[in-house]
């Protein structure tokens, strides 16, 4: 039987700065006629629901009032289409042209809720910098070659510092701004990855700016002693393998291979018996790989798999109906408070793992060089984020150089000096003979 719930959620900002989502806040009370105190509450309103085998949610302008007549809107929609009966979606509107400064409210509404503060600031510098400079009024209208003019103006006046000689961005500020923009339109739009006004490979490569973010030892300890077993299988199945998300989401028991002891990262798509899709999977370009894992982990992983309780379903964790687990993330956040940090940040997590991987032996870490760490993260060949965990890690080598050294001089200078001797001439008829301690 088809699913036809229309959940709301709001998107709730906490004291500490985070975005998470409430609980569904359609009920039996919601069905009835509405308290004007209610019906007129403003906030961040999302219906979510499943249709075609996917997870969707759309945000709902207005008041709470608006956001349950548009979910008992989409409800009998979905009804009739599990009836049977084909009728316009009401959330659907005609076509309209999308201007850009919408484009980009929209766009940093969506970062500022899902992203890190600092991707936040990097992405609005570039967006409003780019609405002032423009003089196009609608997404569609940003083609190639005004984002390279864009590009080109950015080198030569994009520096909002007033103080700085330099007028211009350099190449390499100016390609990440450029990028932004382009990921905007594609994003609008609904264009596929890659498929943007400019190709990736027209502009440089874009490194990560400043130092990496790592957990210490103490931060991840803390986080998994958080968790509670089934959170701690999911979330160890995430780190040991510096999995992405959607690599975790979506790992099926097929990709867990037991007698080489690796997780596997495969694309896929998948339909149930009766031909309907089910859910779909693309790894990131050149990402399909095999990670080994520790003997401990897959045997819980197995034995996670072989419990009764598990849900039929291909995939390793999912909901009680076997769908794909998108739910997980929701509790990460209140692990991490839980355990004192401030927030949780999957990047970082990632990052975390990669370094170990890049440590030396004689600092804790597994020493493995930079293909092999490229090719466990599933980077291709032109990635430059590698270079930051090795940067990272060089930086620490140094340090435990200089700790070791200055160890080494308070040993010397703490030992009590040996006492010095002369030498003892025995073949020489002319010479005296000395022994004993010479005196300066």
């Amino acid at each position: 039987m088809a699913n036809t719930t229309v959940s709301i959620r709001e998107r709730i900002k906490s004291p500490e700065g985070r975005w998470g989502w409430s609980h569904n806040l359609r009920g039996p009370e919601t069905e009835d006629k509405l308290k004007p105190s209610e019906a007129e509450r403003k906030g961040k309103f999302y219906l979510v629901w499943t249709e075609g085998g996917k997870k969707r949610e759309q945000r709902v302008k207005g008041n709470f009032e608006a956001a349950v007549k548009a979910a008992r809107a989409k409800e009998r929609h979905l009804e009739d289409a599990a009836d049977g009966f084909e009728r316009p979606d009401p959330l659907k509107k005609k076509a309209e042209r999308i201007t850009i400064a919408d484009a980009i409210e929209t766009r940093l509404h969506s970062i500022e809720v899902s992203f890190e503060p600092d991707t936040l600031k990097s992405h609005r510098q570039a967006l409003r910098q780019f609405e002032k400079w423009t003089k196009r009024h609608f997404v569609d209208e940003i083609d190639h070659d005004h984002l390279m003019e864009f590009r080109n103006w950015l080198m030569k006046k994009g520096n909002e510092h007033r103080f700085l000689q330099n007028p211009g961005n350099d190449k390499r500020t100016a390609d990440r701004k450029t990028s932004h923009v382009n990921q905007l339109v594609r994003i609008t739009l609904g264009l596929p990855e890659g498929k943007g006004p400019i190709k990736k490979s027209e502009l440089g490569k874009i490194r990560r700016i400043g130092s990496v973010k790592i957990y210490s030892k103490a931060q991840k300890e803390a986080f998994f002693n958080n968790c509670d077993p089934s959170e701690a299988l999911r979330f160890r199945t995430l780190y040991e393998p510096a999995f992405r998300k959607k690599e975790l989401v979506y790992l099926e028991k097929d990709d867990v291979l037991r007698d080489r002891q690796m997780l596997r990262v495969l694309s896929k798509t998948r339909y149930d018996v009766n031909g309907n899709f089910l859910y779909k999977f693309k790894a990131k370009a050149q990402s399909e790989r095999e990670v080994p894992i520790s003997k401990e982990l897959m045997e819980r992983i197995v034995a996670h798999i072989n419990d009764p309780a598990h849900p039929k379903s291909r995939l390793v964790f999912c909901t009680s109906t076997g769908r794909p687990d998108t739910h997980m993330w929701d509790k990460v956040q209140t692990i991490a408070k839980r355990a004192g940090m401030d927030g949780f940040d999957l990047k970082t997590f990632r990052a975390t793992r990669a370094t170990e991987w890049l440590r030396p032996k004689w600092l804790g870490g597994y020493g493995y060089d930079v293909p092999t760490v490229r090719n466990l993260l599933g980077h291709d060949e032109e990635s430059e984020s590698i270079w930051s965990y090795v940067s990272s890690i060089e930086k620490e080598v140094l340090i435990a150089d200089m700790n070791k050294k200055e160890e080494e001089e308070k040993s010397t200078t703490s030992k009590p000096a040996s006492p010095k001797t002369a030498s003892v001439i025995l073949n020489d008829t002319v010479a005296v003979v000395v022994t004993g301690t010479p005196s300066f």
